[in-house]
Formats: structure tokens, C-alpha cells, sequence
């Protein structure tokens, strides 16, 4: 098949989980045999043409209406190759995207915009009143003018999760059998277990305990409760946090972790080939989120050995499974117990460890989800 993949972003421009998700299926699908090209906006500079490890890569022009726009100028580019060669399928990579699209389509679901307005205290995560307010307009709009004309008209869906699929089903009507669960995986090979005992030293923390945080940090991934969970922690225990932070939430973290402070430490983001090693480091992964499609970064921890502490909000269960431990959201006592109960126990956290690492490689392998995928496109040639 030639599956035209289309994503906000694609290497190596990463503004979001997403975009690793869509490096992953790509190369999942070229290994499985088919023919890949991806649409993706143009950022920084790139060509509008490329190549990308067997890849083609076409990007289009981004404004500050991001996905709004992009997603225009992405369905007229695709109108113009599909007049010049004959796509198998066309995939969504998020189903918003597809709101302009009159064809056959298979599309991806992760955190709904009904999820979003709700997520916080029956209200939308947010950075202030101004936020708030701006959020709660953004969500609505997109909600009612996009999503739901994107969701009713993708001939089949993908979800990496069960909790994302049951939201659809509960909220958008859409029937149990046109949602395919395809779990995002991850490159098995990269992310395994890889000591590094110098970086310890390196970062001058030989006698301390370590936590970690990686990934795209906006108001959704609950750092204010690990903020205050640090303050709970003894004063061994230090957090490594690493990715692109919004701006004004890391004004509210700084406020909120106050005299643990001096425990937290910036290490900005991190290259691929880098990451294995802060997992590897890590005593404890922790991902205090309270909205996921499905967290990759504790899978990617688990991977490397690493067990992980995860909230009860959304995907966190599913992520972890038997292999970690899961509290509740947006509760940093809590927090802090379920990371003092691996950092107190040695036992606990190897067997947790060992445990991941197994799960991760029994269901999360990125050709894993290329299958999972491929079936998905299976069923929906056939519908179509």
C-alpha cells in the first residue's frame, strides 16, 4: 500500500507527542513493506520537498491559526498529488485535521476537545483567568465546528488507548466497531536499559535520588502537583525535567515547588540518542498527567528499565499496567507516596523495572502498532 500520512508536525520539527507518534508509524510502515509520504507543516526553514530516512516529506506553510489553517493547506495539497498518483489510504494522524476533507479517510483520536473543557475540576487546564477564558472559547468553536464533522465522517478510527476509544463511544455516538485500537509504540531498540554511570557524576548528583520528567509541557501534564510533591520529598530526592516548557506554566511551576527549588533541575531538551540515558538514570519516571491519548514517556522509561508512577487520569492504568504504580490525579500527597513507596524500596523498584521492560517489549514495539495499523487500513479498504 501507499499510506499518505498527515501530521502537524514530522522530523525534525517536533512541537508534541504527536509528531513522534507519526516518525514512529512511518518507519513502522516502511519496514512492514509500504510506501510512506507524510504532509506536514513547514517550519524553520525546511524544504518544502524532501526525503526523510525513505520518507517524502511535504510540507506546507504554517500561520498562527496552526492546525486551522494548516489543515486547509494540507487538503489542497493532497488534492494536487492525488490528481498525480493514487494513494491506498489517507491517514489523519489527528482526526482534527481532516475537517476540511471530503474523501475516504482513516483518522487517529486522542484527547477530545469535550475532554479538554472538562479535564481540570470539571473546567479547561489553564495558565489564568485570561487562559481560562481564551480555552474555554478555543475548545468550544473547535469542538462544534470540527470536531464532530472530522469524527462522524473518518471511515474507521484509531485509538492508542481504551480510555480514548470509550470517550468517542460515550460522548460522539460513534458505534464500538469503527474505533481500532492500534497501542502508539516505540522503538524497543533504542529505548532499552543503557548505564551511564558518569552522567551521575556529571550532573553532580552521585548521593541523590533521582526522578524524572520529559515531554511537552503544557498545563494538561500537572506539574504544579509534582511541584508539590517535591516539597513532601526528602531532601535526596531530585527532579530532572527535560522538554519545551509554555512559558507561563513554568512560571506557576517555579511558584508552586518554592523551597524545593534548589532540587529541580532544567536539562532542557533532550536528543533522541540522550534520552535512554536520563531513563536509565532515573530511580523513578514520573508523569503527573491528568490528560493523555496514551503518555509515551512512561513507556519509553519502562523500556529502559525504569518503573514508573503514573496518575489514574485518562490513559495512566493502561500505560503501566501491573508494572507500575498509579495514584490518583491531581493529588500531590498522594504523589509523593507512590513515589516514596519505589524510592524506599529497592525490591519493589527492580522488580517493577524488570517488569516494564517486559511489557514494553510484548505490546508497545513500534512494529507492534504498524500492524495493529495496517489492519485498521485493512478493514477500512474494505468498507470503502
Amino acid at each position: 500500500m501507499h499510506i499518505c500520512l498527515i501530521s502537524l508536525d514530522y522530523k525534525p520539527y517536533r512541537s508534541s507527542g504527536l509528531t513522534i507518534y507519526a516518525e514512529d508509524l512511518a518507519q513502522g510502515l516502511l519496514t512492514r513493506g509500504h510506501q510512506v509520504t507524510v504532509l506536514a507543516a513547514q517550519r524553520c526553514a525546511l524544504p518544502s520537498h524532501h526525503w526523510i530516512d525513505g520518507v517524502e516529506v511535504y510540507r506546507v506553510r504554517a500561520d498562527k491559526l496552526d492546525w486551522i489553517t494548516y489543515s486547509l493547506r494540507a487538503v489542497q495539497l493532497l488534492a494536487r498529488l492525488q490528481r498525480e498518483r493514487a494513494f491506498s489510504l489517507i491517514h489523519f494522524l489527528d482526526v482534527h485535521f481532516a475537517y476540511p476533507y471530503h474523501g475516504v479517510y482513516v483518522a487517529s483520536i486522542w484527547q477530545s476537545f469535550r475532554q479538554r473543557l472538562t479535564a481540570h475540576h470539571g473546567g479547561p487546564y489553564h495558565t489564568g483567568r485570561v487562559d481560562w477564558v481564551r480555552r474555554q472559547a478555543y475548545y468550544r468553536v473547535a469542538r462544534t465546528f470540527f470536531e464532530h464533522r472530522s469524527v462522524k465522517n473518518a471511515v474507521r478510527l484509531v485509538a492508542s488507548c481504551r480510555s480514548t476509544r470509550d470517550e468517542f463511544v460515550a460522548h460522539y455516538h460513534i458505534p464500538f466497531g469503527r474505533i481500532d485500537l492500534a497501542v502508539q509504540g516505540i522503538n524497543t531498540e533504542l529505548f532499552c536499559p543503557t548505564p551511564h554511570p558518569e552522567l551521575r557524576k556529571k550532573l553532580g548528583l552521585e548521593h541523590c535520588r533521582i526522578l524524572l520528567f520529559l515531554g511537552f509541557i503544557t498545563p494538561r501534564k500537572g506539574m504544579e502537583y509534582l511541584g508539590q510533591a517535591m516539597c513532601q520529598l526528602p531532601e535526596d530526592v531530585h527532579l530532572l525535567v527535560g522538554g519545551r516548557w509554555d512559558e507561563s506554566y513554568r512560571k506557576i511551576f517555579r511558584k508552586v515547588v518554592g523551597p524545593a527549588a534548589h532540587r529541580v533541575h532544567d536539562i532542557g531538551f533532550l536528543r533522541d540518542e540522550d534520552r535512554p540515558l536520563y531513563y536509565s538514570l532515573a530511580d523513578v519516571y514520573v508523569s503527573p498527567s491528568f490528560l493523555e491519548g496514551l503518555g509515551i514517556t512512561p513507556i519509553e522509561a519502562m523500556a529502559c528499565g525504569t518503573p514508573a508512577v503514573v496518575t489514574s487520569a485518562t490513559s495512566g492504568p493502561e500505560e503501566v499496567g501491573n508494572a507500575g504504580i498509579v495514584v490518583p490525579a491531581c493529588d500531590s500527597r498522594s504523589l509523593a507516596a507512590g513515589i516514596r513507596s519505589l524510592l524506599d524500596d529497592n525490591e519493589l523498584r527492580c522488580r517493577l523495572g524488570q517488569a516494564g521492560r517486559e511489557k514494553v517489549l510484548a505490546e508497545y514495539s513500534h512494529l507492534r502498532m504498524a500492524d495493529l495499523t495496517i489492519q485498521c487500513y485493512e478493514r477500512a479498504c474494505l468498507k470503502s
